[in-house]
């Protein structure tokens, strides 16, 4: 019953205290409609947000600015800079064995867009992409959960991303186009499978949308074959054979994961066919078996790499605590792994489709670089970094909310945990200082001396021409003699009746991207050599472009005077590439 006048309830008494429109309620001090509380939480929500997100772009920025600008991500700048300017299929171009297409270069394109050719674009990038990849991996692992359940989902992710591992890691995850973006798509792949449901566009059209977005994650990196395309094919068949079906959301699910793989295909096909880049092949052979228990371990080293749990290389109590506490997160991610394998055979249709696929990707990433030659120093970490964000959304699907039912201990914990992370990356943030591109002594000398077309070791070539703002183009060029290099490069770059490249920049730490006795004996004489470190510059008063024998296919392929176009490759067509 309503309560009514004078507090009397009753049939008889009618006269209920009326009740205000919400329209009609008026902020007292400034006259205006007052908005719902429900509308101003959800405000203040957003808000809190977006300065989460601003803070966090900044902190990762300066720490992505912490690793130099090599030639591979300042390609990937020009590359986007040709686009940018026209050359939208990169006609001449032959890019590495990741062509990053359709993904990280329009990232670029539109950061240039702003910024023009400049070094910096690699860093911006790569701040931007990990915040989307924790974004993307919060709502996936937020999946249906709403209100404490959604957000305590959430915050396992934020907890097991938000600090990475402090100089090598940030070479990691915060660098150039290396495979951490190819997460993205990925995500928003799994993003789409799980929300297809409850958004009305995505009620029929959501195979086709998880279809297309596979495919251009594979046209960008045949590393999404293995962890995008394969797994959710391997899953649903495997779904389809347990619940003994063949219809249904799995079945259409088979489809879109095997048809990606040929529809990535085809669009290589298209491009390479209408005059535009080519890629590579990837680089990668089955393992010896002796090698396998050796790269077992490495793949456990690199994936507390990853997750910025690997403490023999932390200094300092607080990134030591850091560690610590990201070590725990891994853990959560590793029972996540076992938790959704045991469910899948005990739950049946009911089971979780997506962390499903997640687990799948995880385990054919581990597997596939365990048995690879890829499997080497810290630096193949890169190879299974997609572990980290499909392992950060796995936990919060499935820890989420039994950390949010936690007793006052565990809250304790956790919040002290909480604390630690955020004055963690605080002070990484803080500590993290800018360093020049590669060869930025180089490119200042070139620059400084009108020196504006050249010759360059590999790694002494794009990034002095991004460095310099595209005023001195430096062509590179691999050894031991000096060849023309068909490697993140134009063909343009090499003819002689176009260019007259006066200058050479060799790379005195690397042999195999020529010497300074084999451009004496190939071109003669300097009439200047200087020395800046690790590089030397050799002046010419001839075109060194005229007569220079071409390098095809590689690092170790045959030398040519000009290279036959390379055909299309198809994505995933070696266990690990790169």
């Amino acid at each position: 019953m309503s309560p009514t006048l004078g507090g009397v309830t009753g049939p008889a008494q009618r006269a209920t205290l009326p009740t205000i429109p919400r329209q009609r309620v008026h902020d007292r001090v400034t006259g205006t409609p007052a908005a719902p509380a429900s509308r101003r939480t959800r405000v203040a929500t957003v808000g809190a947000v977006l300065a989460g997100v601003a803070v966090l772009l900044l902190g990762y920025l300066r720490m992505a600015r912490a690793t130099p600008t090599n030639s591979d991500a300042a390609a990937n700048a020009l590359q986007a800079w040709d686009m940018l300017h026209g050359d939208v299929l990169l006609r001449g171009w032959t890019l590495s064995d990741v062509s990053f297409y359709p993904t990280e270069l329009v990232q670029y394109a539109l950061i240039e867009v702003f910024y023009g050719l400049d070094q910096d674009v690699v860093h911006v990038a790569s701040a931007t992409t990990y915040i989307l990849l924790i974004l993307f991996a919060a709502l996936v692992a937020k999946g249906t959960a709403t209100g404490r359940a959604g957000w305590a989902r959430v915050a396992v992710v934020v907890a097991t991303l938000l600090v990475p591992q402090p100089h090598g890691g940030w070479a990691i995850v915060l660098y150039a186009p290396d495979h951490t973006g190819t997460a993205v798509p990925l995500l928003l792949a799994w993003l789409l499978v799980d929300r297809r449901d409850t958004m009305p566009l995505l009620r029929r059209w959501w195979p086709v949308g998880v279809l297309v977005v596979l495919a251009l994650a594979q046209v960008a990196d045949p590393l999404a074959m293995f962890v995008g395309a394969a797994p959710l094919a391997l899953v649903s068949a495997a779904r389809l054979v347990r619940d003994r079906t063949w219809r249904g959301t799995d079945a259409h699910l088979l489809l879109a994961g095997a048809g990606s793989i040929a529809l990535a295909h085809a669009l290589l096909a298209l491009i390479w066919w209408g005059g535009g880049f080519a890629v590579h092949s990837p680089v990668a052979r089955f393992s010896p078996v002796a090698d396998l228990g050796g790269h077992v371990v490495t793949a456990a080293t690199a994936t507390a790499h990853n997750f910025g749990a690997y403490l023999p290389t932390l200094d300092g109590p607080v990134d030591l605590a850091a560690g610590l506490v990201n070590l725990a997160m891994l853990l959560l991610a590793v029972a996540a792994v076992g938790t959704v394998v045991a469910r899948f055979f005990r739950a049946g249709g009911d089971s979780d489709r997506v962390g499903e696929v997640m687990t799948a990707a995880i385990l054919v990433n581990l597997t596939a670089f365990v048995a690879s030659t890829q499997a080497g120093d810290m630096g193949s970490a890169r190879q299974i970094v997609t572990v980290l964000p499909f392992g950060a959304a796995l936990a919060g699907r499935i820890w989420g909310e039994r950390l949010l039912a936690a007793g006052p201990a565990a809250r304790r914990v956790m919040a002290a945990a909480a604390v630690v992370l955020v004055v963690a990356f605080a002070t990484q943030s803080a500590a993290a200082k800018p360093e020049p591109p590669e060869a930025h002594e180089v490119a200042a000398y070139l620059d400084a001396h009108d020196l504006r077309y050249g010759l360059g070791s590999y790694w002494g070539s794009n990034t002095i021409t991004v460095a310099t703002g595209g005023r001195t183009r430096v062509a590179p060029v691999i050894g031991p003699d000096i060849r023309s290099f068909r490697w993140e490069s134009d063909a343009d770059w090499y003819d002689a009746t176009k260019y007259d490249a006066r200058f050479l920049v060799v790379d005195l730490k690397h042999a195999r991207y020529g010497t300074v006795d084999a451009a004496v004996s190939q071109f003669g004489p300097p009439v200047e050599r200087h020395d800046f470190g690790r590089w030397a510059l050799l002046i010419y008063d001839h075109n060194l472009l005229v007569g220079l024998p071409a390098q095809c296919g590689g690092l170790a392929a045959a030398t040519h005077t000009h290279c036959p176009p390379l055909a299309p490759k198809i994505p995933g067509a070696g266990l690990l590439e790169r």
